[in-house]
């Protein structure tokens, strides 16, 4: 009985890991397309960039890593804070079993870059963001016409380095990226916040320096 018992445990697994690993497969051709459709095209909107004008070089590259979560523990998430993988700049957590309410997933990640930055992890230099299901959707970002094949909806969290994103800023401001008031995302408001974080993550390393 035992021994049949354990031979239906292991099938069951081993079935799951099929599923598993064709969700997974299906959810990765999904964000590469929505980044392809939606992310990677000039765009009026943006003053003629692309809205993540780094994108499609990060692909090409292979620089973007797509982790995924299938339970309510942050312990996936605090590893890749704690142990980012500078092979990549940008890891994508795509979460399967998220928060529902939009606005207390958003602060969650909030709260936890406040954590980063108060060297609550081992890593401080990093920066998460997230995307939502329930999010309002950017009118300036062309994906109405986006169509999705992957039934079960998940949310992403981004994961990145802070100094990373910083200095992509600063070359995209004094391009003219960021002048455009067109649209519902409130993109001063992210900058002012991600800036503040990085100051202190550049005075904390200067505060190092001469102790």
């Amino acid at each position: 009985m035992l021994e049949k018992h354990s031979y239906l445990l292991q099938s069951i697994k081993k079935q799951e890991a099929a599923i598993n690993k064709h969700l997974e497969e299906s959810i990765r051709k999904e964000i590469r397309d929505w980044s392809k459709h939606s992310l990677e095209k000039a765009n009026e909107n943006y003053n003629g960039f692309p809205p993540c004008p780094y994108a499609a070089k990060a692909w090409i590259d292979n620089k973007v890593d797509i982790q995924f979560k299938y339970d309510l523990s942050p312990e996936k998430l605090y590893e890749n804070i704690s142990h980012y993988n500078d092979k990549y700049e940008l890891i994508i957590l795509v979460d399967l079993e998220y928060e529902v309410e939009p606005d207390r997933f958003h602060g969650y990640l909030e709260g936890i870059n406040e954590a980063i930055s108060n060297d609550a992890f081992h890593n401080k230099d990093i920066y998460v963001m997230g995307f939502h299901p329930e999010d309002d959707t950017n009118e300036i970002i062309e994906s109405d016409s986006f169509e999705t094949e992957v039934d079960d909806v998940y949310s992403m969290i981004f994961i990145q380095r802070l100094s990373l994103l910083e200095r992509a800023s600063e070359k995209l401001r004094s391009k003219g990226y960021y002048d455009r008031t067109y649209g519902n995302y409130k993109v001063d408001e992210i900058l002012q916040k991600r800036n503040k974080l990085f100051r202190r993550l550049v005075w904390q390393k200067e505060q190092r320096k001469r102790a």
